[in-house]
């Protein structure tokens, strides 16, 4: 399809479309995602102090069908001989026991190196991304950086980051996190996107409406984001109508993330890989 108007991100964006949708293949869902979905949100704290972690506990509905999941976000510090400012992130699928306690699945993640410039909250993330490992079984393995860059699904993932059409803010909420209450702000994100293609039957148009609502503190890790909802809906139409031919049905996907626990004291459970 051609865009005809403002053309809103997809909900893959950036490091773990590529990483963990693309390349761990488990039954674990990719949440970190959305925490970098909105890193170029200007009104969002960035803490990249080495160290600070958090955990996020994830539901997917689309379709009639709803998956849940649970993954650790944790910024490091670079590996000794890395240019200042640059950092590590480790993802990790989480797994809970019958008491509710979390803890990493062994061996599985993605060990990303990421240049310093992300502080910059600027450009395509993936041009910052210098190097990737993913574990899988307490194996790693290289990620080529070009493969990535060529593949048409993963470069387009990584290379368009969310853009809101309309930034509209909303009253305070409270929010208990690990035993600890925030009084968090809380903002609605928009964006439109209009494509169409042309048939031999006629010309089919889709819209898409992006909108994603995030609470945040700036006592909270990473982006501070305690909790986030995106909801993206799409229709279509022929023009003009066809008798035999009826556009997609129209589709809802909504996508929940919450912030369960987090802290400022984690180590490497990766590593770069050899």
């Amino acid at each position: 399809m051609k865009p005809t108007g403002r053309r809103s991100s997809t909900s893959r964006t950036a490091l773990l479309a590529a990483c963990l949708i693309v390349v761990m293949g488990t039954s674990v869902p990719a949440r970190a995602l959305d925490l970098f979905t909105l890193w170029r949100q200007s009104e969002l704290p960035l803490d990249l102090a080495p160290g600070t972690w958090a955990d996020y506990r994830s539901q997917v509905m689309t379709g009639g069908r709803s998956e849940t999941g649970l993954t650790r976000v944790a910024c490091l510090a670079a590996p000794r001989g890395e240019p200042d400012g640059s950092r590590v992130f480790e993802i990790v699928p989480l797994q809970e026991d019958e008491q509710g306690n979390l803890g990493p699945v062994p061996g599985s993640g993605v060990w990303l190196l990421v240049s310093a410039d992300i502080a910059r909250r600027e450009g395509d993330l993936l041009d910052l991304v210098q190097e990737a490992w993913q574990w899988e079984d307490g194996r790693a393995r290289k990620l080529s950086l070009d493969s990535m860059r060529e593949d048409p699904l993963a470069a387009g993932f990584l290379q368009r980051g969310f853009e809101a059409d309309s930034v509209e803010h909303k009253g305070p909420a409270t929010r208990i996190i690990a035993g600890r209450q925030f009084l968090c702000r809380q903002l609605v994100l928009s964006a439109r996107d209009t494509q169409s293609v042309d048939l031999p039957a006629g010309r089919m148009t889709q819209w898409t409406l992006h909108e994603i609502t995030v609470a945040f503190d700036a006592g909270l890790p990473l982006l501070g984001v305690a909790y986030a909802a995106e909801r993206i809906s799409s229709r279509s139409t022929f023009d003009p109508p066809h008798p035999r031919l009826r556009p997609p049905p129209p589709r809802i996907r909504v996508e929940v993330m919450e912030l369960v626990d987090f802290g400022c004291d984690a180590t490497s459970l990766l590593g770069r890989g050899h």
